[in-house]
């Protein structure tokens, strides 16, 4: 019988826009590579992250999985959404996250997989029920923990916890690196050696020999360090065709894995390889300095700590209950930025304080405030810093609509439908790379474009360079895989970075953001804190443009479909003065579809009424405003559209006046 070989690709972004780049210089060439390959079996594993950004930002990529889906070439493997380490959480955030990847896999591929990625490969035993009881039967721990359990060999094992038990592959690490040689360099010797060897064994028929590597790895790490990634793919072309030549292997899915030959248990704590190493190693991938391994790290590191207790207050203030349809609609939105902004918790040199991917789990109180609402819905407006960012905001409610305002600049944070659990306003899922700032508003300056390659396909290069070991990519590699390599290795280098910028996608400038500017000057956006004053039905902010000018900005709900805000400009000034008011609207109508949807799921509105509507679901909103404005904006987001309206205004010497702006949305609901 042929030697079992199992190859795994992990793919793994936050809902960042760093996905597309990703997408382009990695995702889309290792996938056609392997599709290129229909005889070979690829196991796949994506964060539900992942799956959520290429929504928005480049879908191919999970069109040519479902294409290898189909064909029965690809198996995909289940995890937690986030990737965050399981070992350094809590079991109710892990069991709460392996739901939602397991509910974002069928959303988006109609599969319920049986085999389980365990993040950043940390394991304790008690991890073993929490995984089974997600509904899975298999998952990799790394070679290294499974021999200080008694394992002698790479065969599968079982383990036991409770009334569980887990099928166990080991994770060949030594594979890992003589693969990725293979991949990055062109030199295959060492892996099939190592491959033949294993196949040329007695006891073969047992083992299982598991490649599990970060899909990053074929093509964006080595860009990032300067090589093109054309190369990489075309040296992976050729190393899957050398491995569809060797008789004594065949390549896996993992659920088909040989039959366990022992049972390991229990299975000592065990952590990830390449963080230790990387502790240990300045300069090497993800390093932070001070510890000695990464149990070490989970101990004393100051951000999990923090983290640890942000996360069991926000979740402690969120709550889980919810009775009525609008009410539990809106507790899974919450839930899911909760789980979203846990991004890799746990693992070194990621995340910290004033990180987006972080810090904004505290949108999930907010939305699960609402949600507590929708089950008792009545009229109201009070103030409450509902999202913990250390500001209070107003909320408002008409006993239908509720709306979330923040002082800072006055803009609308959040609008749902109490009943449906319908949001329209809000994106709170997006991660940008600008500091966490709580409500305040925020956009990223543009920065230098990057060089992307002109093609997917796995090219060679047409002009080489020579580099001796370790080369750029030494930092991913132990020092013994050079020996018996001979120098120097010919590596294809990327084009420089153009000089030109770009502007970063913008995500949760909310809605009616006010841009003012006075007598031809510069934009002054919606930055200050401001005062208010509640009101009988609403909440009327007061911006000081000058010691003469004043802008009023009054928030009600109408007709249970409508956010109307009134503007008051007064100029006590003895001369007139020249105003513009910008006013941008984030719109997200529907905000879960648009989520499941991706970028298809939204359009324009154009003619005098200006909107954005949900594809999948027809709500929409629209901008309906008092007087015409001079120009209308639209700007593509992420994960929602922005409609501008752009007032020009003349005010005479002690006078005043007054636009109304209404955002309405459909009258149908679900």
């Amino acid at each position: 019988m042929p030697l079992s070989v199992a190859i795994l690709f992990h793919f793994n972004q936050h809902i960042n826009e760093y996905a597309r780049t990703a997408s382009r210089v990695c995702y889309r060439g290792l996938l056609k590579v392997l599709r290129s390959h229909p005889s070979l079996k690829f196991n796949i594993h994506l964060s539900g992250t992942l799956i959520h950004a290429l929504n928005w930002l480049d879908p191919e990529p999970l069109d040519l999985i479902r294409a290898g889906l189909a064909d029965g070439q690809f198996e995909l493997l289940g995890s937690t959404y986030a990737q965050n380490v399981a070992y350094a959480s809590d079991d109710w955030n892990n069991a709460r996250q392996i739901e939602l990847h397991r509910e974002t896999l069928k959303d988006a591929f109609g599969v319920q997989p049986a085999v389980f990625w365990n993040p950043e490969r940390c394991w304790r035993q008690s991890l073993a029920p929490i995984i089974a009881g997600g509904g899975y039967s298999t998952t990799l721990v790394e070679d290294h923990i499974l021999r200080k359990a008694g394992a002698s060999s790479p065969a599968t094992f079982t383990t036991r916890a409770d009334s569980h038990s887990l099928t166990l592959v080991a994770d060949d690490e030594t594979l890992k690196h003589k693969f990725n040689l293979a991949a990055w360099f062109g030199r295959g010797t060492q892996v099939l050696k190592y491959l033949r060897e294993m196949a040329a064994r007695a006891d073969s028929e047992s083992l299982c020999a598991a490649y599990a590597e970060d899909a990053e790895a074929m093509g964006l790490w080595g860009w990032e360090n300067g090589y093109g990634p054309n190369q990489t793919w075309a040296h992976l072309d050729r190393m899957l065709t050398a491995l569809e030549a060797e008789n004594g292997l065949r390549l896996i899915h993992l659920s088909q894995a040989p039959a366990p030959s022992a049972d390991l248990t229990p299975i000592p704590d065990g952590s990830a390889a390449w963080m230790d190493a990387s502790l240990k190693r300045p300069g090497a991938p993800y390093h932070e300095d001070g510890y000695t391994d990464w149990f070490d790290f989970h101990r004393r590191s100051p951000k999990l700590s923090h983290f640890r207790q942000t996360y069991a207050i926000i979740r402690s203030k969120m709550g889980t209950e919810a009775a009525t349809p609008g009410a539990q609609r809106l507790m899974r939105a919450a839930m899911h930025s909760y789980l979203a902004h846990q991004y890799e918790y746990g693992c070194i040199g990621v995340g910290g304080l004033n990180y987006r991917g972080w810090e904004d789990a505290r949108a999930a109180v907010a939305i699960a405030y609402a949600a507590k609402l929708a089950d008792r819905p009545s009229e109201f407006v009070l103030i409450e810093d509902c999202n913990g960012d250390g500001s209070d905001e107003v909320l408002i409610s008409d006993g239908r609509q509720l709306i979330i305002v923040s002082a800072y600049g006055g803009r609308l944070l959040y609008w749902a439908d109490l009943i449906t659990g319908q949001q329209f306003v809000g994106n709170p899922l997006p991660v940008m790379d600008i500091e966490y700032k709580g409500s305040e508003f925020a956009v990223p300056e543009p920065r230098p474009a990057r060089w992307l390659p002109e093609s997917d396909s796995a090219q060679d290069a047409v002009e080489l360079s020579d580099e001796p070991p370790p080369t750029r990519m030494g930092r991913f590699l132990p020092d013994w895989i050079w020996n018996g390599e001979s120098t120097p290795l010919r590596v294809a280098l990327r084009p420089a970075d153009g000089g030109e910028t770009v502007q970063p996608l913008i995500a949760q400038t909310r809605a009616l953001a006010d841009f003012v500017t006075l007598d031809g000057g510069a934009e002054a956006p919606p930055l200050e804190w401001l005062d208010s004053r509640l009101e009988k039905n609403g909440v009327t902010f007061v911006r000081y443009l000058s010691d003469e000018l004043t802008l009023e900005k009054s928030y009600r709900l109408a007709y249970h479909r409508m956010v109307i805000a009134s503007y008051t400009l007064r100029n006590h000034d003895a001369s007139d003065r020249s105003f513009r008011l910008r006013v941008t609207n984030e719109l997200c109508p529907d905000y879960d579809d648009v989520i499941r949807g991706g970028r298809g799921s939204l359009a324009f509105i154009g003619g005098d009424t200006p909107g954005v509507i949900n594809t999948r679901t027809q709500t929409s909103v629209t901008a309906q405003s008092s007087r015409a404005p001079q120009a209308l904006e639209q700007r593509e987001d992420f994960c929602a559209l922005t409609i501008g309206l752009v007032y020009d205004m003349t005010i005479g010497p002690r006078s005043e006046q007054k636009l109304e702006i209404k955002l309405a949305r459909s009258k149908e609901t679900r």
